[in-house]
């Protein structure tokens, strides 16, 4: 066990790792957009039917939720992530050999979602959340910012391949990152739990009580005393108004991620400078996911996710009224520290609500309700703007969608339970 004399603590390996997982991650998730244009013209597809692709792969990582938090708790992240990362690599792979439409919905819709579900994010953030509880806000933003690097290079790239060599080679090179970056650091240096290599959360040196270990950083954050049952915490209205906000968030963050370089282009940008300004939204967002990791540690989340939200709306605003590069600019702020923040906030405040041992099974029951709605958006915006050839109408509900996530954040106040024995956790049942 853990001794009093003072070493590395290899969690911000973790850490290290981590960020380069979601580097190869945001290439995959936020590069959809820039093969978008290029695969419908050459191939005559509408954008509706392309868009499905994108769909197909955010429903298939939340109806596997409940699967992979089974698979952590049987094999753990460590065995998982590398597995689900060469699936994903694969995924993208076949998807520079499509020519119809629906070899697009299985390539990337199902290979990469199930490689993308089993390889980033629950288990991933499951790993954080045991390897730190004081400074879990930070280790997650440090991490989460690895997506908002990833994007702002790599869509740069993939733009450039993909104008000089074609979209089919976009897709090769594109694997060929996430094999190497995405598939190996998780094969050589994950592990699951800070005990397993003798050491404690947060690089304690195992002379503070308990107690001590688990306090915040500051009084006015909240911590959960106790470790939550999924389905206590289902009973409590907080997870239910976190869950709308979360929702509302990524609403608008697929709608984006999935349409912005489309429109841009129609405003008469050109390809590589819309595929810009994609990359810099997502690499600002990397400054709100340290800047969410440093705050959240220190004031209580729901406050920090309102603002985002505020923040978002006015983003949104900005982006359906956009004339010049000034005001696409000022989009990519506004939006991008948002949503960096928030990406970081939202896991941080169902852990500090409810617990890390729990974290994997009730997220992956959140993304199992939630995924219907964040599938709908790509989808959405592709069939509106087919039907009136305008973005105008997606990205207002965008912003409607993200006011109430707002509200919702902020009535989202710590959980209490009427009868703490419901809530423990049992530490028969595994990582859960």
């Amino acid at each position: 066990m853990a001794t009093t004399e003072k070493r590395f603590f290899y969690g911000w390996v973790i850490v290290g790792m981590g960020f380069l997982v979601n580097f190869a991650m945001g290439g995959v998730y936020y590069s959809f957009g820039i093969f978008l244009k290029p695969m419908i013209t050459d191939l005559g597809w509408m954008r509706g039917e392309a868009n499905i692709a994108f769909s197909i792969m955010m429903i298939t990582g939340g109806v596997l939720g409940p699967a992979v938090a089974a698979a952590l708790s049987r094999f753990g992240a460590r065995k998982i992530m590398p597995a689900g990362m060469i699936l994903a690599a694969i995924g993208v792979f076949l998807s520079s050999m499509v020519s119809q439409i629906w070899h697009l919905w299985l390539t990337f819709g199902v290979v990469v979602g199930v490689g993308m579900a089993f390889g980033t994010f629950l288990p991933l953030y499951t790993m954080i959340n045991f390897w730190f509880v004081r400074r879990r806000a930070l280790a997650m933003g440090i991490v989460a910012s690895g997506v908002g690097v990833g994007t702002f290079v790599l869509a740069q790239v993939i733009a450039h391949l993909i104008d000089s060599l074609g979209w089919r080679a976009g897709w090769v090179a594109l694997a060929g990152i996430v094999l190497v970056i995405g598939a190996v650091p998780p094969l050589i240096l994950a592990r699951d739990k800070p005990e397993d290599i003798e050491q404690l959360p947060d690089g304690s040196t195992g002379t503070a009580s308990t107690e001590q270990s688990v306090r915040p950083l500051v009084k006015e954050v909240y911590i959960t005393p106790v470790e939550w049952e999924a389905r206590a915490a289902l009973r409590t209205p907080a997870l239910w108004l976190l869950v709308v906000s979360g929702c509302a968030n990524m609403f608008a963050l697929n709608m984006a991620s999935a349409h912005q370089v489309a429109y841009l282009t129609d405003m008469g940008i050109s390809s590589v400078v819309a595929a810009r300004a994609l990359g810099l939204l997502v690499g600002v967002s990397t400054l709100g996911r340290l800047i969410g990791g440093v705050l959240g540690d220190r004031i209580e989340q729901r406050f920090l996710i309102a603002i985002a939200c505020l923040m978002q709306v006015i983003g949104l605003i900005i982006f359906t009224r956009v004339q010049t590069m000034g005001l696409v600019y000022a989009y990519v702020l506004l939006f991008g520290l948002a949503y960096g923040a928030m990406l970081v906030l939202q896991p941080v405040i169902i852990a500090a609500y409810y617990g890390a041992k729990g974290f994997a099974r009730l997220q992956a029951i959140i993304w199992l309700i939630a995924t219907p709605v964040l599938a709908s958006s790509p989808i959405l915006g592709g069939y509106v703007y087919d039907a009136v050839h305008s973005y105008t109408i997606p990205f207002s509900v965008c912003a409607g969608f993200c006011a109430l996530g707002g509200v919702c954040a902020l009535l989202a106040r710590p959980p209490k339970a009427l009868n703490p024995h419901l809530n423990l956790y049992d530490s028969t049942k595994g990582i859960s």
